[in-house]
């Protein structure tokens, strides 16, 4: 018996109602300069008009946030902008069951036909967890640096 069950995970929009909430998830200490403030996200959110900022919630908790495209961004692709999983719900799964959803997601979209996503060079806990998830490196770089990672989702 796999004790190691994927963890169930919704998608729910950051509203006013559950804002604070997702500013207060924090990313361990060691992390801190690997990715975003949450507050910082949700105001870069604003900014960008294809992209929806979304809590990950485990029940009635929530234990991560994405920032994810809704509709196509105007290279083409869809892109995961932002995301973060708790400190305390870290290793638990909940980081792919969250990047699976995402994709789940998206694959209604008939015109997604790739999503990307980028890290810091540094950050090879997103590096692996994005590859466990079916993203491969492109090659490509943004031009601040970080990597570019792509899923396939059709032809």
């Amino acid at each position: 018996m796999n004790y190691h069950m994927e963890k169930r995970v919704t998608l729910q929009r950051i509203t006013e109602e559950n804002e604070e909430q997702c500013i207060r998830l924090q990313p361990r200490e060691d992390q801190l300069a690997l990715v975003a403030s949450n507050a910082d996200s949700l105001i870069h959110a604003t900014k960008e008009v294809t992209s929806k900022p979304y809590g990950i919630y485990a029940g009635d908790d929530m234990v991560g946030f994405a920032l994810f495209d809704n509709e196509m961004y105007t290279d083409g692709y869809y892109w995961i902008l932002r995301f973060m999983i708790d400190r305390q719900y870290q290793g638990q799964g909940y980081g792919r069951s969250a990047i699976q959803e995402i994709i789940h997601m998206l694959q209604e979209r008939s015109d997604c036909i790739q999503i990307r996503v980028s890290h810091v060079p540094h950050n090879f806990a997103a590096n692996t967890l994005y590859k466990r998830c079916g993203f491969q490196e492109t090659g490509e770089r943004e031009d601040n640096g970080d990597i570019i990672l792509s899923y396939q989702m059709r032809e």
